[in-house]
């Protein structure tokens, strides 16, 4: 939620009070009774959206981080034994076809990876009954397309998360305007039918219906994108807040900067040419402070040093 619907909500909040304080007084107007109950059903969908908006990913992506730990596991249990077998029989062509390292498979997509993984499982299938001696089993075999279908059902997961929040976060515009579009046009209007008989009450709505500043914009976020193997600066990564919409680019020093950000929480992506892009949930932008958060990305490839300069320069 922006600081402008915070704000919004906190005005939302004292009229519904005042309201409900002074029940006696239009409780025997109908059309007061049913645009207020109307505002009170804004209001409860407004903070529904809101705890979706905010909700933690956290452990969605968690979640996704351990399946993937012990797909690629059990994926190189596999694929050493079979590199193992083919090198024994001299079979290269088999043996290339599995032959991925711990990297290989870490830094890959995830789509990639499934596919690896996969081929992995395929090829070992067609020798499984010579594998017994390298410590492979049918049983290994279904324990490994086992962890390929339950990666490949939470893969999406944490997008699926956040594109919830993403769409909590539209709908949360649609509510403000509709909660304006009562107290404007319905509310307010029926505020003069006691301007005479309570004006204790219209003077009390009045207030109430101020929109104040409620928090200050001093908070911001800023750090430096690396390279996870060398430690090197990465030169023009995009540093994204999807629930915010905007984002930055590394400058020269490699270095992002989001001067203001209204606190909360949020989900921070990163990403570059070459690179892998990371996410990262439940980063705390605690009022009244730069908050820093350093990223390090891993390389999709193995860059020729010519190319990570290109990188690193500047256009």
């Amino acid at each position: 939620m922006t600081g402008k619907q915070e704000n919004k909500l906190s005005m939302y909040f004292a009229v519904q009070k005042v309201c409900a304080d002074q029940n006696s007084v239009w409780s025997g107007l109908p059309a007061f009774v049913n645009a207020f109950a109307e505002f009170e059903d804004v209001i409860q969908a407004i903070q529904d959206s809101r705890v979706i908006q905010e909700k933690d990913v956290k452990g969605v992506t968690q979640d996704k981080g351990s399946t993937e730990e012990t797909l690629i596991d059990q994926a190189l249990k596999v694929s050493t034994a079979v590199h193992a077998y083919a090198t024994e029989i001299n079979d290269n062509t088999l043996r290339e076809k599995i032959n991925y390292s711990p990297s290989d498979l870490k830094t890959a997509r995830d789509t990639i990876l499934i596919d690896k993984c996969q081929l992995i499982h395929d090829e070992a299938n067609t020798v499984v009954a010579n594998l017994g001696d390298y410590g492979i089993a049918a049983a290994e075999l279904t324990d490994l397309q086992g962890k390929i279908d339950d990666y490949e059902a939470i893969v999406a997961s944490p997008r699926n998360a956040i594109t919830d929040r993403s769409t909590a976060t539209a709908e949360l515009e649609n509510l403000f305007n509709k909660g304006d579009d009562v107290l404007n046009n319905k509310l307010d209007k029926l505020l003069n039918q006691f301007t005479q008989s309570n004006p204790e009450f219209t003077t009390q709505y009045a207030s109430s219906r101020k929109i104040l500043d409620m928090g200050g914009s001093s908070t911001g976020l800023k750090g430096k994108i690396t390279d996870s193997g060398t430690g090197d600066r990465i030169v023009k990564a995009t540093v994204e807040i999807p629930e915010l919409e905007t984002n930055r680019k590394s400058n020269n020093d490699g270095m992002y900067h989001f001067k203001k950000v209204r606190p909360g929480t949020y989900s921070i992506s990163a990403g570059a040419k070459g690179y892998k892009s990371k996410e990262i949930a439940e980063v705390q932008m605690e009022e009244g402070r730069t908050n820093e958060l350093d990223i390090a990305l891993d390389r999709i490839i193995e860059l020729p040093k010519g190319e990570l300069q290109q990188l690193e320069t500047p256009e």
